[in-house]
């Protein structure tokens, strides 16, 4: 037969060990969870003012590749408006008709309201993003925050021309009669 082994504890005099109190353990969970919630925040804030500084690159391409297209389609239209004025007016008075007919298209060009985005949410939403746009130093992004609770829609704007027909009729009517006058 075997010996039998006899254990003995050591322990008896070591100091027990503390114990919390549940106000303790309350105040540490508590505090934990505010400080995952800033860190969710803050990764939220984050990544939203990566896609916004994504998107207003996006508007200024956007608005570069647009003011270059207007610029070709005036230098496409000159030959179309030498065409279309060889037979009716003089040499001068055709280049000045030409050149001021450009001026005029180049000035509505330029009303065209420039690209942006407007969203619309609930009133935490659109200040969670206005504080970030604002952050970022955006403005082609306008917040909208009269939205409903839980909502966020987006929205482009923009390239709308508008203008006086009208207007520009009797612009062109005296800019020809002008010409054919002092010709």
């Amino acid at each position: 037969m075997g010996a039998v082994l006899q254990l003995e504890r050591f322990d008896r005099d070591a100091l027990v060990s503390p114990v919390f109190r549940q106000a303790e353990l309350d105040a540490a969970f508590a505090e934990g969870v505010a400080e995952g919630l800033r860190r969710a925040e803050s990764q939220r804030a984050d990544r939203l003012c990566e896609v916004l500084a994504e998107l207003s690159a996006s508007l200024d391409t956007g608005r570069a590749l647009r003011a270059q297209s207007q610029a070709e389609q005036m230098r496409a239209l000159a030959p179309l408006l030498d065409a279309l004025f060889d037979q009716l007016l003089p040499t001068v008075a055709r280049i000045r008709l030409r050149d001021a007919v450009l001026a005029q298209l180049a000035e509505l060009a330029g009303t065209v309201s420039p690209l942006g985005v407007r969203i619309r949410s609930d009133a935490d939403t659109g200040a969670f993003l206005s504080a970030n746009l604002a952050r970022l130093g955006l403005f082609a992004v306008r917040v909208d925050d009269t939205g409903t609770e839980g909502s966020v829609e987006a929205e482009m704007t923009g390239g709308e021309i508008l203008w006086d027909e009208a207007a520009l009729a009797t612009q062109l009517r005296r800019l020809i009669e002008e010409m054919m006058e002092t010709d």
